[in-house]
């Protein structure tokens, strides 16, 4: 639309033209007004719309590409190609990818980011390019609440200028499906720096690439209120992000992130709200979650506050003539499935209404589509169908999810690898404590574990296996093995290998089974491949539970294969005797 450029005048005239006086005063007047006329019909004539984004709803994909650890690799092999089949059959056009860079670069926050991390990405886009599914790096940096409240805006800054250069470089020459995110969740203390230094990041990146899409959004971790009263860049190439979990205290009642941790033991909040089955809140709760059930839950509780909050951002959007997307919302598995579906059912309708696209919070964990959140729980087999189609999915074909997981259904038929510097096919994790780390000072295997011998007491538990692993480990023990390769630099290394019973205390003790490895029985200084029986796993006599408080129970063992959890490597130097290092990898189960 072009513009009527108006003039300020700051002189009259009076001239004559033929007979008699004409004001130059009275001509001017009439012909601002005429200007003023001309731009109030120009104003009238609608913007261009932009075009709507492509994608309609997807996931977030949790737990693939986060490590909360400096050095320790994300679970890579979580999921692979068979899921973005199955993820597409269910209508799903959209991916979110969640990654912790500042871990993965080397020097941390600033460096180079870790050749691995960007081939197993390189991947990633392969099949999103395939399948058609737009797929959104997710810069997902700092997204621990104490973290963010000890990082000044100058290291936000530094880390974006050195992270999205490798990445823009990287990635230009990509498909449209690839998607760039600067940030996720800005966090509320960048509320006066925040816009400066996101504009700054979309010049960087536009130096490399001037074709893909960036998702830009408001400090306040990208919630609606600072949202609609951002100005919106000049770029037209641009996706403004928020996220929606209201009320708040629903939708993450019971979990350790809602409400700043306040609202972990709120549990029976209904949606929409219903006086009579509010939960009676002790003193134990922090004033203010018991002031907003009181207060103002009865009016936010609401499918019209959903409604009002989503239309919110759409009138600003459709203002702004930019485009929208909901990047986070969900509501917590354990929620009562009547409230639960209640909320989801209102807040998809809501975003549908209002053409926003969206994406929930994970395919596992809090507010996903399985049936819990443990995280022995695997996508695709464990979908619950009610909380998948509530949130607007299809369940997939049963012959595509016969095709998924095909490392787990092949087990014990096939190894089944549990690490080998990146922990195996499902969600499982290790807990690491005292002198061992991820290392990759050894020239043979690259990423490994390695034990420094410091400590009196150093420890690797590896637990969380899916349940269909767990399940045949039970039922077929007696013939496997399992096999891992070490490398001893002191013949006085020795260390205990367990295998572990769930802790559920004194009930059901976390029985333990054990096998000591020991460095005399093999070359010093060289990788040596063991391969140990389970049935050479002798019963440990006693064992430690967690629960009320912690404490020692010494009875004989009764381990329990049908709560078998995983492994622990202990590492004992009580004396300060041993030294040197030990190097573990490749640790597999399998037939003998």
């Amino acid at each position: 639309m072009t513009r009527i450029k108006r003039e300020v005048f700051h002189e009259t005239t009076t001239q004559t033209y033929g007979g008699g006086a004409f004001s130059t005063c009275k001509f001017l007047i009439l012909l601002i007004a005429a200007c003023f006329a001309l731009t109030a019909c120009a104003s009238n004539e609608p913007l261009p719309e932009v075009e709507p984004l492509p994608f309609t709803k997807g996931f977030d994909m949790l737990r693939w590409f986060e490590t909360w650890t400096e050095g320790e690799l994300p679970k890579l092999n979580k999921y692979d190609e068979a899921d973005f089949v199955c993820l597409k059959s269910m209508g799903v056009d959209i991916i979110r990818l969640p990654i912790h860079f500042e871990y993965v670069m080397e020097p941390k926050n600033t460096g180079k980011v870790n050749d691995i991390i960007f081939e197993k990405l390189d991947q990633v886009c392969d099949w999103a390019e395939k399948y058609q599914i737009y797929l959104v790096i997710d810069n997902h940096s700092f997204n621990e609440l104490d973290v963010q409240n000890n990082i000044t805006p100058e290291t936000y800054k530094e880390h974006l200028q050195a992270l999205w250069p490798q990445i823009a470089e990287r990635y230009k020459n990509r498909s449209e499906y690839i998607i760039y995110e600067i940030l996720n969740e800005p966090p509320k203390h960048l509320l006066n720096s925040w816009y400066k230094i996101q504009k700054e990041t979309i010049d960087i990146i536009r130096q490399y690439d001037t074709k893909h899409t960036i998702v830009v959004t408001s400090a306040n971790w990208s919630n609606v209120d600072n949202l609609i009263t951002m100005k919106p860049y000049e770029d037209q190439n641009l996706i403004y992000t928020f996220h929606f979990y209201d009320p708040g205290p629903f939708t993450t009642q019971g979990t350790e992130w809602g409400g700043g941790g306040d609202t972990i033991d709120l549990k029976g909040l209904p949606f929409p709200y219903d006086k009579s089955r509010v939960p009676k809140l002790n003193n134990n709760f922090k004033e203010w979650v018991r002031n907003y059930i009181t207060n103002e839950y009865p009016k936010e509780g609401t499918v019209k506050y959903i409604n009002d909050r989503i239309k919110k951002v759409a009138s600003w959007a459709k203002k702004n003539n930019v485009r929208i997307w909901d990047g986070e919302m969900g509501a917590a598995v354990w929620i009562n499935p009547t409230d639960r579906f209640a909320w989801i059912n209102a807040t998809v309708a809501a975003f549908k209404e209002n053409n926003i696209p969206y994406c929930v919070w994970g395919l596992d964990d809090d507010t996903g589509i399985l049936k819990t959140a443990d995280a022995t729980m695997v996508f695709p087999d464990d979908i619950n169908t009610e909380a998948l189609e509530a949130y607007g999915f299809t369940m997939p074909d049963e012959s595509i999810v016969a095709k998924t997981n095909q490392v787990l259904r092949d087990f014990p038929q096939k190894p089944y690898l549990i690490y080998d510097g990146i922990t195996g096919k499902g969600n499982s994790r290790y807990y690491l404590y005292g002198d061992i780390n991820n290392a990759t000072d050894d020239s043979e295997h690259g990423h490994c574990f390695k034990i420094s011998w410091q400590s009196e007491s150093t420890g690797c538990r590896i637990r969380q296996f899916p349940d269909i692993i767990t399940s045949r480990i039970a039922e077929y023990n007696e013939s496997l093995s399992i096999s891992l390769s070490v490398k001893f630099t002191n013949t006085k290394q020795e260390f205990k290998f367990y295998l572990v019973d769930s802790d559920g205390g004194e009930a059901q003790l976390p029985w333990r089974k054990v096998f000591v490895v020991k460095a005399s029985d093999y070359k010093i200084g060289e990788w040596t491949t063991i391969e140990i029986p389970i049935s050479n796993f002798s019963d440990s006599r006693g064992t430690w539970t967690d629960y009320d408080g912690g404490k020692w129970v010494d009875l004989p063992c009764q381990f329990d294969w049908s709560r078998f959890e995983g492994l622990w490597f202990e590492f004992n130097n009580y004396n300060g005797i041993i030294s040197g290092d030990t190097y573990i990898d490749d640790i597999v189960i399998k037939k003998k």
